[in-house]
């Protein structure tokens, strides 16, 4: 099982589900359901679309256990002053990717979803390369990334965090890799 990653700046926490969260677990049903019906958040991954509160209530539950059970490693991004959810960023493991996908090496898969209307303000860009360096604090070094052909906002946070584009997925997609000698070429430029 992964532990937890906890991340914190001026603007937003990156938390798995804490007790708070129990506090105002109804209002997090509505967030993640806003997030996760969103035509304009989830544009390039119409699957992952959720029809109502009761299927997001189950959804959550089913992530909250399958993180329990070392599957995947949801993780929420709440904005610091108000307390609501702007997004959240989820770990796969590789036997559930190994579920769901055809390859000939599984790694740890990442996906992230931010609301609309939290778009345009960096916030994945500035969060994804502290993720990914806490992922390798914790082991963890092989990570993929899916991402749709013309997500180029998506691609650009990828590959700004240390990710290399590896082949063709499917017709619609593309697979990423995460290379850790690409976070240490970077901090190199920047110190």
């Amino acid at each position: 099982m992964l532990d937890p990653i906890f991340l914190q700046n001026e603007q937003v926490l990156v938390h798995a589900f804490r007790p708070e969260e129990l506090e105002r677990y109804e209002q997090l049903v509505k967030e993640t359901y806003q997030i996760l019906s969103d035509k304009e958040t989830l544009r390039f991954i119409p699957e992952k679309r959720l029809r109502s509160l009761a299927d997001t209530e189950t959804w959550l539950k089913n992530n909250i256990l399958n993180f329990h059970c070392g599957r995947n490693f949801l993780h929420f991004i709440t904005e610091r002053k108000s307390g609501k959810l702007l997004g959240m960023v989820d770990i796969i493991s590789p036997a559930l990717a190994g579920e769901h996908y055809q390859l000939d090496h599984y790694p740890h898969f990442i996906e992230f979803y931010l609301k609309s209307d939290a778009r345009g303000q960096k916030i994945m860009t500035n969060l994804l390369p502290f993720i990914m360096s806490a992922l390798n604090s914790k082991g963890i070094f092989d990570v993929g990334a899916v991402v749709n052909k013309i997500h180029f906002a998506a691609r650009k946070v990828l590959q700004h965090s240390g990710f290399k584009h590896q082949s063709s997925f499917d017709t619609k997609q593309d697979l990423y890799y995460y290379t850790a000698f690409a976070e240490d070429n970077r901090l190199r430029r920047v110190g």
